[in-house]
């Protein structure tokens, strides 16, 4: 069974000192077996916006989830990769488009290929009142090799925040099957089978 990873990231601006921010790395780590649609992750967001409503407003939100393929065939049908989803609000709609996301390890960078975005109508009014009105979900292809070694997972916003570090790795996302016997080398992602995959984990149709 495969497993997904949530992990919720947040700059909260301090009363105490009115000019810094705090990051914050929620509590709410947590490894469940479905599929993460829009609807479930709103749920989650609602989690979060009651949480820290009394830091309100929050200038940022970003949580994530990891999906890789369930067994040794997917995980070669997506040449070894899996698929990042990044749900995020902010206060200020300047910060879109998110200019990139990339994970850098010492000085190296390695930015992630974007397969998908998705504006999305913010209707609740505790998560407007913490996270603003402005949402914006991200899909992303990871190389999986890359979150089981040092590094960082980081997003430049596109006006008042860059290197904002949404993950460490390693972390708890590994897989159980032995990923050294796949044949990934210079072999080209599945289209079709990606198509199905964003379909099974986040009910996300795909052209």
């Amino acid at each position: 069974m495969k497993k997904y990873l949530i992990i919720a990231f947040l700059f909260l601006a301090s009363y105490a000192h009115s000019q810094d921010l705090i990051h914050l790395v929620s509590d709410s780590t947590k490894v469940v077996d479905s599929s993460t649609s829009v609807t479930i992750m709103t749920k989650r967001i609602k989690d979060d916006a009651i949480y820290y409503v009394q830091y309100a407003p929050v200038p940022r939100l970003a949580e994530m989830d990891f999906a890789f393929g369930a067994d040794l065939q997917e995980y070669e049908k997506l040449g070894g990769y899996g698929v990042l989803y990044i749900p995020s609000l902010n206060q200020d709609s300047s910060e879109y488009p998110i200019k990139r996301v990339y994970i850098k390890q010492g000085s190296e960078i390695t930015e992630l290929q974007k397969i998908g975005e998705i504006s999305i109508g913010v209707t609740d009014k505790t998560i407007m009142a913490t996270f603003g009105k402005n949402r914006v979900d991200y899909y992303y292809l990871i190389p999986y090799k890359l979150t089981q070694v040092y590094g960082e997972l980081m997003i430049d916003w596109s006006t008042n925040r860059q290197k904002f570090v949404l993950s460490k790795f390693p972390n708890q996302n590994a897989i159980d099957f032995d990923v050294k016997k796949a044949d990934t080398k210079n072999k080209p992602i599945d289209k079709d089978f990606l198509k199905i995959f964003l379909k099974r984990e986040y009910n996300l149709d795909s052209n």
